[in-house]
């Protein structure tokens, strides 16, 4: 296995259960990291880590490749289930604890960081305040004036099971994230390592002259009154 740099943390422990093998010197054992046995120990490696050095490319692109597609396009339970088969070949997979990694692997990887669910999720949230009635001559009633400004917002605000999972393991180095904001006003997804600046940026835009006077909702209030 290449060695990849500036592993620390928790991700020092997954790289401790590898590192028999990434050290093999014997003919036989180093027979093990070759092909898909060495792809799979060094993608198991490298998804456990918010670092992605130049050496994770081919098990990565060899990972992310494994898809298996029903009529419906594509089948998402199968292809965690190949890509579990896949890491499982790594041998230090029997290792304790390593199952359970491996699943979280499977079904997390690639749909749990903060640019996934920010896109997966993503919707428009509503800045507005009534700005005064006009008459319809043709109803006889009093119609509401409303001046409205869209937000991109994100309304998932918290992590599925399986992305708790992987990303909040002992063995994994800077993957959490965290939830900035409020949906109804415009709430995001970032990397837990930049969510204290990334809240007070947030508290800081969205809290003053920018909030005072106005209302936030998930829907366009126009619409709830019928325009």
């Amino acid at each position: 296995m290449h060695t990849l740099p500036a592993l620390r943390a928790g991700t020092l422990a997954l790289a401790c259960v590898l590192a028999p093998l990434a050290h093999a010197s014997d003919t036989a054992d180093a027979d093990l990291l070759t092909g898909i046995p060495r792809l799979a120990c060094e993608a198991t490696l490298c998804l456990s880590s918010s670092l992605r050095p130049g050496e994770c490319s081919p098990s990565l692109e060899h990972y992310f490749g494994i898809k298996r597609f029903n009529r419906h396009g594509l089948d998402w339970d199968a292809t965690v289930a190949a890509r579990r088969t896949f890491l499982a070949q790594c041998p230090a997979a029997t290792e304790p604890g390593m199952a359970e990694r491996v699943d979280a692997i499977s079904h997390g990887a690639g749909k749990c960081d903060a640019d996934y669910l920010n896109r997966s999720y993503a919707d428009t949230a509503y800045k507005w305040r009534l700005r005064g009635y006009r008459y319809d001559a043709s109803t006889g009633n009093r119609e509401p004036i409303y001046e409205v400004q869209p937000l991109p917002t994100v309304t998932l605000t918290q992590l599925p099971a399986w992305c708790v999972a992987y990303n909040d393991h002992a063995w994994t180095y800077e993957l959490s994230i965290r939830y900035v904001g409020r949906p109804t006003m415009g709430g995001r997804w970032v990397k837990a390592v930049d969510y204290e600046a990334a809240q007070a940026q947030w508290d800081a835009d969205h809290n003053g002259q920018w909030a005072s006077g106005w209302n936030f909702s998930l829907s366009d209030p126009r619409h709830r009154a019928g325009f």
